[in-house]
């Protein structure tokens, strides 16, 4: 996912000196059972942009990220605030998707087990130490309950038949450029998608089989919901799922004489 994911949506983040506004947040995954955990990916989670990652409810994205390097060492510039902090470890570090179950992972919690945060002040830097905990992902399955947050519907192809193996990922704003907010699970064979959000608004949507953003790939399909394939926004209440949002995807092609 870093290999890939982080480098097209936030780029890879280097060492260096924290700009206006901005500082650093820094440290180390080094385990008794890895050693340093390099080609791991560090993701950062604004809280002020959303609660604390949490994959049975919802698959909120990242806000900022980057690699760990050969000792196991990170760094990333980020706008002061405060973060969630998330690491993990693919064992195909090509792979744009989430992760494996059983892929190495730290969340960083406190003593109650409560998500922790840390702050990160302009021009200054912030240290968590070293890391030398690490657990095996879980993923768990996403259930509807009543009072959620979100968004369901079908992809189709153009003939109205079910499409699997597609995402549905959640922008606010509609040239849906760039990092989206929230993304769903694959579809099954029913073409049925949930996304699954943490608060109201108005949301634009695109559905993809490819998970890691950038230039469409040959032979992938894409689509996006609103009128004639123009993006038009989905009203979210919250405590509430908006129902029938359909979208109908395309197979990609490459224009002739296109780089």
């Amino acid at each position: 996912m870093i290999g890939f994911f982080l480098m097209v949506f936030l780029g890879s983040v280097p060492f260096g000196f924290a700009g206006e506004g901005t500082g650093i947040i820094t440290g180390k995954w080094i385990t008794n059972q890895y050693g340093p955990m390099t080609g791991g990916q560090v993701l950062l989670f604004d809280a002020a942009k959303g609660p604390a990652p949490a994959s049975k409810k919802y698959l909120r994205l990242p806000d900022a990220g980057t690699a760990i390097d050969n000792d196991g060492k990170f760094s990333a510039e980020v706008p002061a605030g405060r973060y969630y902090l998330v690491m993990r470890r693919r064992g195909d570090q090509t792979s744009a998707g989430p992760p494996v179950e059983g892929e190495p992972q730290y969340y960083a919690r406190m003593k109650n087990g409560e998500p922790r945060l840390y702050t990160v002040k302009s021009g200054k830097t912030t240290n968590i130490g070293t890391i030398a905990e690490v657990y095996p992902y879980r993923r768990e399955k996403t259930v509807v309950q009543e009072g959620m947050t979100g968004i369901e519907g079908a992809i189709v192809d153009e003939q109205g038949k079910p499409v699997a193996g597609v995402r549905v990922f959640a922008y606010e704003f509609a040239g849906m450029q760039g990092m989206p907010r929230y993304a769903s699970d694959e579809t099954g064979a029913d073409g049925k998608y949930v996304l699954l959000l943490t608060r109201k608004g108005a949301y634009f949507l695109k559905a993809r089989t490819h998970y890691g953003g950038g230039k469409p790939q040959e032979g992938e399909f894409m689509g996006t919901y609103g009128p004639r394939g123009a993006p038009g926004p989905v009203a979210v209440e919250n405590g509430k799922m908006s129902r029938g949002i359909d979208i109908q995807v395309t197979r990609f092609k490459q224009q002739r004489g296109s780089p």
